[in-house]
């Protein structure tokens, strides 16, 4: 309980330990109330001479609001984070344990919990603002499992500044309450910074909210808890309103047993980073959320039986592995721009999914070790993925797949200049780049290279409608074949491809060709059930040549392949 008007403390001098622990005097002085102002520096000096001297320039003393700078020496400042006037509230922890909120007119709140302290220092703040007041939290704290209050409600204009850290107790493999949930329907507020510790359910919670700014968020999850996600930003308010215009500087997580970072129900959110270590959810998880803008999503998630993402009793805390990638966006999210996704050890590094998901680019990926594809792409519209690595995982290094439900989805998406490679001493990526079921159309895999991509193949397609051109390491058909001399034709490859509809181009170079002129030409023959690649001699060595062969299909569509049969719904007519 909160006691009302807390008796001011005498002392003179600041505690100086590493707990934020200091005086009244030192909290009124960040409000910009007395002789000092705090900074983020170690200690201050100012030149204690005479008050007036005609031979100095004119601001050699400066007056600060009747206060003169004198002094500063006596004030530490080693664990202050922020400038005088800052804060319109500065709430703080003395000698003693006891927790202030303190205002420029006096003391707001003083108690042993935490959390009410800093919640009256929040409604302590002017009724029915339109601008931003700030409340700046200048302790450590703890909050206990048994504390009669453990989430702190932030309401609309309102800035919570968080320089120290809070640790949030737990029972043991369970979680605590939300710490910080912002108000329903709550707009225009900001948490510059905030550190969390142990097992909140969650560190940060904005339902329905608008105009948010999180800065610099740090939650470390305890390895035998059992929290939800660390940032939840969704629709959940009673009005179900979307919530929208969300900026996240920057995320990192550890020992998360869900999200780092899920979104549901927003539109427009800017990230910039998030990071998640031993993570068993998604570093970012993006649901029904539209015009989304994220600079780097960075996921390491090993398999190592020391340390455990979601432990399941004290005496397994290995890494259990889950369905979830580093980057997952679902559900109808459109208009996702991420500049790079990297992910180690994670079941899958990328997974973009659901019907009605669509206008994605990623810009590149460095995704290795992955326990299922490293890349899923099921289902949405107009993906594209420009650049980067997937190496060494399970199935495929990318997958896409359009499922029965979804006809006609997994259509649009352009995949160019990866690297997709197994390099393991026994391979365990079976493709390299893979598309499967019935309904894929129209997609693009252009100027990757797949050596080594898988031991089944380096390209799969399923699709007649798919673009495969300018991979090094493979195409719609690849491999070596002899010309034989005096033979006519050279050569005959039979089915490089069943489909008819088909554009198709040939690349090919002489392995260990003969000293003497040579020249030869090609076409491909359709037999009635498939194509075959036929080679004739322009210009005979008068002995046999090797050839080594890549057969592409660049398409030729102008737009209008394939028909869809809207009779059925089930996808290209035949």
């Amino acid at each position: 309980m909160s006691n009302q008007n807390p008796t001011e403390r005498a002392e003179e001098e600041p505690n100086t330990n590493g707990n934020l622990t200091f005086t009244r005097r030192t909290a009124m002085a960040l409000l910009g109330v007395g002789a000092t102002a705090g900074v983020a520096s170690s200690g201050a000096s100012a030149d204690h001479g005479a008050k007036f001297d005609p031979t100095r320039r004119w601001n050699q003393h400066v007056d600060a609001q009747n206060h003169d700078l004198e002094n500063l020496h006596s004030v530490d400042t080693e664990h202050v984070f922020t400038a005088a006037r800052a804060a319109d509230r500065i709430v703080w922890q003395d000698d003693d344990g006891t927790y202030h909120a303190d205002g420029r007119n006096g003391g707001v709140a003083s108690g042993e919990e935490f959390v009410p302290v800093v919640q009256s220092a929040i409604d302590s703040l002017s009724d029915g603002r339109t601008h931003k007041e700030r409340v700046l939290v200048a302790a450590n704290a703890t909050v206990g499992v048994d504390d009669s209050s453990q989430t702190i409600k932030v309401p609309s204009y309102t800035v919570l500044d968080v320089p120290g850290s809070i640790h949030v107790e737990y029972p043991k493999w369970g979680k605590s309450p939300i710490l910080i949930q912002s108000v329903d329907g709550a707009e225009h507020f900001e948490i510059p910074r905030l550190t969390v510790t142990g097992a909140p359910y969650g560190a940060v919670h904005l339902p329905s909210c608008s105009d948010v700014k999180l800065g610099d968020i740090t939650v470390l999850f305890a390895r035998d808890a059992d929290p939800g996600d660390a940032i939840r930003i969704d629709n959940s308010g009673e009005s179900g309103d979307r919530s929208t215009d969300i900026q996240i500087d920057s995320a990192y997580i550890e020992n998360g047993t869900n999200h780092s970072v899920e979104t549901y129900g927003v539109d427009r959110i800017q990230i910039q980073q998030v990071m998640a270590k031993y993570q068993y959810g998604c570093a970012v998880l993006l649901n029904d959320t539209s015009d989304a803008t994220i600079d780097s999503i960075i996921g390491y998630n090993p398999v190592d039986e020391s340390v455990g993402a979601e432990p399941t009793s004290e005496e397994d805390l290995t890494n259990a592995s889950s369905r979830y990638a580093t980057f997952r966006v679902t559900y109808p999210t459109n208009n996702v721009s991420v500049g790079q996704v990297v992910s180690r050890g994670a079941p899958r590094g990328l997974h973009i999914h659901s019907g009605g998901t669509g206008d994605i680019s990623i810009g590149e990926v460095a995704i290795k070790d992955a326990e299922t594809p490293g890349a899923m792409i099921t289902d949405p519209n107009n993906v594209v993925i420009n650049g980067g690595v997937i190496k060494n995982c399970t199935g495929e290094g990318i997958r896409v797949h359009a499922y029965d439900p979804y006809p006609g989805n997994a259509r649009g998406i352009t995949l160019s200049d990866l690297r997709v490679y197994d390099d393991q001493d026994e391979p365990t990526q079976a493709y390299g780049i893979r598309e499967t079921g019935d309904y894929v159309m129209n997609n693009r895999i252009v100027d990757c290279d797949v050596r080594d991509g898988g031991v089944e193949a380096n390209i799969a397609v399923t699709s007649e409608s798919t673009t495969v051109a300018d991979n090094v390491g493979g195409g719609i058909a690849s491999g070596t074949v002899t010309l034989e001399s005096g033979s006519e034709p050279a050569a005959r490859v039979e089915g490089v491809s069943e489909a008819q509809d088909v554009t198709l181009d040939l690349r090919a170079k002489t392995f260990d060709g003969p000293d003497s002129a040579l020249a030869w030409d090609h076409h491909f023959a359709w037999t009635g059930d498939q194509w075959d690649l036929v080679i004739e001699w322009r210009t005979d060595p008068g002995e046999d040549v090797t050839l080594d062969y890549i057969v592409d299909r660049p398409q030729a569509n102008i737009g209008r392949y394939p028909i869809q049969d809207e009779s059925s719904g089930d996808g290209p007519a035949t």
